[in-house]
């Protein structure tokens, strides 16, 4: 009973992980769709598409690193309350930490090489008179 029990916990765990990294990756596509019109005025400026998707993926990737670092604080603060309450043993499982970053870090990658050449391709007239709507 108690691994079947332990099994539904870490499914549900695994659940709540995966939904909020395509919640991430959701949210970062539209912040990134919103600034059709900024990249449009770099493209009209000079800036080739190959240089576009490399500031789309530096953006996405810095947003990424920065969640990833505050998120394994955060985590780390809160396990070391929960110790305060109830004593224990501290073991971090660096496999899951390293694993969830990798994860994040080549999905935003692979997502996000996708979009910048989706933008990158529109054409400039039809993305500076557009209305982002």
């Amino acid at each position: 009973m108690f691994y079947q029990r332990w099994g539904i916990f870490i499914l549900v765990i695994a659940t709540l992980v995966v939904s909020t990294m395509v919640g991430v990756f959701n949210s970062l596509v539209n912040n990134i769709y919103s600034k059709r019109k900024e990249f449009a005025v770099l493209r009209a400026m000079g800036v080739t598409p190959k240089s576009l998707r490399k500031v789309i993926l530096s953006q996405v990737n810095l947003y990424i690193i920065i969640g990833l670092i505050i998120g394994t604080l955060m985590g780390l603060l809160t396990t070391f309350i929960l110790l305060l309450v109830d004593p224990g043993k501290f073991v971090i499982d660096y496999k899951v930490i390293i694993t969830v970053s990798l994860s994040m870090l080549v999905g935003s990658v692979f997502i996000f090489w996708f979009v910048g050449n989706k933008i990158s391709s529109q054409k400039l007239s039809v993305e500076l008179t557009n209305d982002n709507k």
